[in-house]
């Protein structure tokens, strides 16, 4: 089992430390860490050189998470995404079912609205919170929002799910659920199972739209793909 982690920077090394915690309290299961990272000594190699469960892989996130998926096999492996980054989960997607289905790919303008206090779109990615606040690094984001003492009552992949399948488009939701002590995890067994089966349906239509959302219950990402 592998925990992915995405950058080796002061964010990655922070995840990191919590998860080693973690594993040292046996709230999360043993696992190889990888932290990926384009740079030649990001700080999490000079932090974690003497403890044996880190890895720290060079490369880049998409080409990383490209070949990974490749060949993954389920085993209850976690994606740890990064806070500050493009939508992975988008080019991923893109590249593999384009791949594994012979079909051509363009990213196309998320152009639906989400009626949300904050939503800005990126060369096309549209970037979304529930939130007109702002959230610290590690919330769990539980049942009572901590920002206002109130109720939690919205769940942003449930939202974008229903707002993209709306126009008829194929929707895949990657959602982050709080994995241990504020870090937040993607099941690579549910992603792996996912574009596997959008492959198909993608190869037997011949094409068709799919959008790929990366969500918490908050916030979220959401990019659309074109395969022709």
């Amino acid at each position: 089992m592998d925990i992915i982690v995405i950058g080796g920077g002061c964010y990655g090394t922070l995840q990191t430390h919590r998860l080693l915690k973690a594993m040292e309290r046996e709230i999360i299961p043993e696992a190889r860490i990888l932290i990926i990272d384009r740079n030649v000594e990001p700080k999490a190699s000079i932090e974690f050189s003497a403890q044996s469960r880190v890895h720290i892989v060079r490369g880049e996130w998409s080409e990383f998470l490209k070949s990974y998926f490749r060949t993954y096999r389920e085993d209850g492996s976690q994606l740890i995404p990064a806070h500050i980054a493009p939508h992975l989960l988008l080019n991923v997607s893109a590249s593999l079912i384009s791949e594994w289905s012979h079909t051509r790919y363009r990213t196309m303008a998320v152009d639906e609205k989400f009626n949300l206090p904050f939503e800005k779109s990126v060369y096309g990615v549209k970037y979304i919170s529930a939130a007109a606040w702002l959230c610290p690094f590690s919330c769990i984001e539980p049942h009572i929002c901590p920002a206002i003492s109130r109720e939690r009552t919205w769940d942003l992949s449930r939202l974008v799910k229903e707002k993209m399948s709306a126009s008829g488009k194929l929707t895949a939701v990657f959602k982050t659920e709080h994995y241990a002590w504020g870090v937040g995890s993607i099941q690579s067994d549910e992603i792996s199972r996912t574009l596997h089966v959008l492959a198909e349906r993608i190869g037997s239509a011949g094409g068709g739209s799919v959008a790929v959302a990366t969500t918490s219950n908050c916030h979220g990402v959401v990019g659309l793909i074109e395969f022709s």
